[in-house]
């Protein structure tokens, strides 16, 4: 496990974050090293989360019991990593028992939790994105796809983990894959409505925005790898590596995100009176003719954020702080310049079918540097040893002022493991 970085500081506020994964391991480093951290509590955490904080074992979906914790502990504030846990409206619910909560309402969520829902509001405020149909029944589905040319965006309406969208290539895999969804049920409810999408050429970044009542402060962007293997093959997967800054994102590119996508959405949140005071991730395509929206999440992404949070000088405690206060204006954000880099482990299989509880050898022994960290998600503790428990097992973060040393560093941490069920891309980064 490595902390490398952190530092004995005063403290103030007791803090609770959910989820189990790299990224809230992630968010949990970032606050651990904050000046206004005084106690650190994570639901349910991981074997690497539980160097850092206190990990308590209780259900992500039990409110009460959640609310029960926080009253004893004297929570301040609570970080949502999961996006299903907006969609249940975790924020609606502790913002009305007074207890400070960073992420969107539910409405807010909706953004990600429904596509249909996210590519209406984007019609209705002028903002870039593919041009789209949505159908409820397999026979509606078929029947435009049979009158239309190939390849097809096929996506469906609700949460599939990053995995419910499909290009696909030609009718009859088109065909099969609206089989999957409306007969097998695939994704089960999350399919009951699908969005066919107009493809589009280009190539995808990820930006992210603090937004609170009256101001929005930009994080920056990341480019992320969802194929499973080199060169941009195999299935989708919820994310298998991460790098930035791009040598293809230019100032008048993020001049046009800003004006032509983040500006109007923020716009649209505010004139239809969503209650929306935490981060906003643009999934975007950037085509021949500009910036287009793929998708809106309302939470950090993973593994962008593992990617981004260690180049936030600036106190990450304080910036959650002045986003749930309403007062960003006031928070001065300092962002490393340096390039940074993830790559992802994942066990064997994933992201269908694979073994559990596989000893990662030498993990608990290595020792990271400054600019080096290991973000665990889906690992388990056992008599000092760490053990695979999951699909997407390790993030591998590096920074430094060249993209090429911080993807050295971070392949030669690899190369310490032993770990013959794990299984990683080799080309994070190389693209650029």
């Amino acid at each position: 496990m490595c902390n490398a970085g952190l530092k004995k500081k005063r403290v103030n506020l007791n803090i609770l974050i959910l989820g189990s994964g790299a990224r809230e391991h992630a968010l949990c480093w970032a606050v651990k090293n904050s000046n206004y951290c005084k106690n650190l509590f994570c639901i349910p955490g991981n074997g690497g989360i539980a160097k850092i904080a206190t990990c308590v074992k209780l259900s992500l979906v039990d409110n009460k019991k959640i609310l029960d914790f926080c009253r004893k502990k004297e929570i301040d504030l609570i970080v949502v990593g999961p996006e299903d846990l907006l969609e249940r409206g975790i924020v609606d619910f502790f913002t009305k028992k007074g207890i400070k909560i960073f992420g969107p309402s539910k409405k807010g969520a909706k953004l990600e939790t429904s596509k249909k829902f996210a590519k209406d509001f984007m019609k209705k405020n002028g903002i870039p994105t593919a041009s789209f149909n949505s159908f409820s029944t397999l026979k509606e589905s078929r029947n435009f796809i049979s009158k239309n040319s190939a390849p097809f965006v096929i996506k469906v309406d609700g949460l599939a983990a990053g995995k419910g969208v499909m290009i696909a290539q030609t009718k009859i895999s088109a065909y099969k894959y609206l089989d999957q969804i409306f007969n097998k049920k695939k994704f089960g409810d999350a399919g009951n409505t699908i969005l066919i999408e107009e493809f589009l050429k280009g190539y995808e970044i990820s930006f992210f925005t603090f937004i609170d009542d009256k101001k929005s402060l930009n994080l920056g962007y990341a480019l992320d790898y969802k194929k499973l293997k080199d060169n941009n093959i195999g299935p989708n997967t919820g994310g298998m590596g991460a790098f930035t800054p791009s040598k293809k994102v230019n100032k008048r590119l993020l001049y046009m995100i800003q004006k032509e996508i983040i500006d109007p959405t923020i716009a649209g949140i505010r004139r239809e009176k969503i209650l929306y005071n935490g981060i906003i991730f643009f999934g975007l395509m950037i085509t021949k003719k500009g910036p287009k929206v793929i998708e809106y999440n309302v939470r950090f992404g993973d593994p962008e954020c593992q990617v981004l949070i260690p180049l936030i000088n600036s106190d990450f405690l304080l910036l959650i702080k002045s986003t749930l206060e309403n007062s960003l204006s006031e928070y001065e954000l300092n962002i490393s310049k340096k390039s940074s880099v993830c790559i992802v482990l994942t066990s064997k299989g994933y992201p269908e079918k694979y073994r559990k509880n596989i000893r990662i050898k030498n993990l608990e022994n290595i020792k990271c540097q400054i600019n080096e960290n290991i973000f665990h998600a889906a690992t388990s503790k056992k008599n000092k040893f760490y053990y695979s428990n999951g699909g997407r097992v390790l993030s591998i973060v590096c920074q430094d002022k060249k993209l090429i040393e911080a993807r050295k560093k971070a392949y030669d941490i690899i190369k310490k493991l032993s770990w013959n069920n794990g299984f990683f891309r080799t080309d994070i980064g190389l693209d650029n």
